[in-house]
């Protein structure tokens, strides 16, 4: 598949059918923690990156096929809202399927119209907001020229006013010796009361970035005071375990997983909805055909496609 991926078991989101706008990274932001390493090329000048014709013959063939999906999912190696006339695959899939479809977008473009205008169909939207100020922005997030901490802000609002139907998860992401102390905690309060998001979900960098051996999971202790400071609306995001076991998925899908996110064998299980002893008989016979390697971060191993 092209543009499509998984389904992948998410933390959040259950059996998620997952969006690829992307053949390489593309993003507005170069995140310190960020499980795809390094932006190469940051942007914000939006384009058109798919052929709608390849992107409905995908999906209607995954369909037809009858997975467990729970949510479409525009995700993937990059930031989805760079993609010009969302809009049109949001309508060509619901044109195909009841199945939910949600958006998890860093932020950054929020602030323009047109895109807020693009995602008016979508059922949940999933925005990060990683920094409670310009210079934790620049240190965490580090976007390219021209981003900004009120644009993201403002959009964020503005979203939040103009569609207040929408399943909205405001998600934090906590990076160790960056945003995870008290102080940032009350200003993200603070900034919580003007977005009034459904709910907050503080995130964890649990994925390595293969381009650095830094380890930025905080602390249990500042986790639980951070949670406490925001209060009862917020929740921390836990790793799910799935009951349901199905059969084995396609190698090609689990190559495709682990080229948009590391993971741990648990993971893989989970995707191929199978016993972790089976998910080590891929990875053994993975590693041997030199299409996947190990990285061990926080004395766990993950595996990447190469």
């Amino acid at each position: 598949m092209k543009y499509f991926y998984g389904p992948v078991y998410s933390r959040r989101l259950g059996f998620s059918l997952g969006i690829n706008l992307f053949r390489e990274k593309t993003c507005s932001f170069n995140c310190v923690y960020c499980q795809l390493g390094e932006t190469k090329r940051r942007r914000k000048k939006r384009a058109f990156f798919i052929k709608e014709d390849i992107f409905k013959e995908e999906l209607e063939k995954i369909l037809k096929s009858k997975p467990k999906i729970d949510y479409i999912t525009f995700s993937g190696c990059g930031e989805p809202t760079l993609h010009e006339n969302l809009d049109k695959l949001i309508k060509i899939i619901k044109m195909r399927t009841k199945i939910p479809v949600c958006l998890i977008t860093n932020s950054s473009l929020l602030y323009m119209k047109k895109v807020r205008e693009e995602l008016k169909e979508i059922d949940l939207l999933i925005p990060s907001l990683d920094a409670p100020d310009e210079k934790l922005l620049r240190k965490i997030n580090r976007p390219v020229k021209g981003i900004s901490f009120s644009k993201i802000l403002e959009g964020l609002i503005c979203f939040r006013k103009e569609y207040k139907d929408k399943e909205f998860w405001l998600e934090i992401m906590l990076v160790k010796g960056f945003n995870d102390r008290e102080e940032a905690a009350y200003k993200f309060k603070e900034i919580i009361k003007k977005i009034k998001p459904t709910k907050i979900q503080l995130n964890l960098p649990l994925r390595p970035n293969p381009s650095v051996k830094i380890d930025f999971i905080p602390s249990g202790v500042l986790i639980e005071k951070f949670k406490k400071i925001l209060g009862e609306n917020c929740e921390v995001v836990e790793f799910r375990k799935s009951k349901k076991r199905g059969k084995v998925i396609e190698k090609e899908v689990i190559l495709n997983s682990l080229k948009i996110r590391p993971q741990t064998i648990k993971d893989i299980a989970i995707v191929l909805k199978a016993s972790e002893k089976k998910a080590e008989y891929f990875v053994k016979n993975l590693i041997k055909e030199k299409k996947i390697y190990k990285v061990i971060r926080n004395k766990k191993v993950f595996y990447l496609a190469k």
